[in-house]
C-alpha cells in the first residue's frame, strides 16, 4: 500500500487554523489560577498550564504536557500529547506533535515540528523576511512559492535543535538533524 503523502507545512497549518476555529473550551488538565486564557483552550488529561502564562486564540494541548510558567500561546496551536513548553517560550500558530521539549526563552512562529523533537533554550524560529518577501519552502525536491509572508520551518521527527540556535524562515530541518549550540540554521535549498 502506497504511503499517505502529507501536504506541504504551510497548507497543515492553514488547515490546523480552520480545525481550531470550530473549537470547544474542555479542561481537562489543571490550569493555574494566575494563568489567562482569551480564546479557547482545550487541555488534555494531566497536563497543567502553569502561573503566569498566557493563551490567546484557539488552543489545543494532548494529555500529559507542562505548559508554562509564563508562557505565550497565541493564534491557532495544537500541541500533542507529553509534550514540555518551558518557561517564557512564545508559540505562534505551530504544530506541535507528540514528546516535544521546548525549553526556556524560546520562539518558535508559524513552524511544525513532529514527534520527539528537543529545542535548546534561547532559540528563534523565525517566520518573517526582512525584506518582507514571500517566503519559500522546499517541498517535493523543489523551492516552491508558499503565498505565505508569514512561514517559519519544519522539523522532522527525532531532530535535536542546540541552544541559541536560530532557524530562519521557509527552512526544513529534516529527521534525526542535530545543530550545534549558536548555529544559524539555513539549511540546503534544492536548485530553482
Amino acid at each position: 500500500m502506497p504511503q499517505e503523502v502529507m501536504p506541504p507545512p504551510w497548507v497543515r497549518l492553514q488547515n490546523n487554523a480552520r480545525r481550531l476555529a470550530s473549537l470547544s473550551s474542555l479542561c481537562l488538565g489543571e490550569v493555574h489560577p494566575s494563568a489567562v486564557v482569551h480564546g479557547v483552550l482545550e487541555l488534555g488529561e494531566g497536563s497543567v498550564i502553569k502561573p503566569g502564562t498566557v493563551i490567546e486564540g484557539q488552543v489545543r494541548i494532548g494529555k500529559n504536557c507542562s505548559i508554562g510558567p509564563n508562557a505565550y500561546l497565541r493564534g491557532s496551536v495544537s500541541i500533542g500529547d507529553d509534550c514540555v513548553v518551558g518557561n517564557a517560550v512564545e508559540l505562534k500558530n505551530c504544530i506541535l506533535g507528540n514528546a516535544v521539549f521546548v525549553a526556556h526563552l524560546t520562539y518558535i512562529g508559524d513552524s511544525v515540528l513532529e514527534d520527539d523533537i528537543n529545542v535548546g533554550g534561547g532559540c528563534i524560529f523565525s517566520n518573517f523576511r526582512h525584506d518582507a518577501g514571500e517566503i519559500r519552502m522546499p517541498y517535493g525536491g523543489k523551492l516552491v512559492a508558499t503565498g505565505c509572508h508569514k512561514l517559519g520551518c519544519y522539523v522532522g521527527s527525532h531532530a535535536r535543535i542546540g541552544c541559541k540556535c536560530v532557524v530562519l524562515p521557509g527552512r526544513v530541518i529534516p529527521p534525526y538533524t542535530q545543530t550545534y549550540p549558536g548555529t544559524v540554521y539555513r539549511g540546503s535549498v534544492p536548485a530553482t
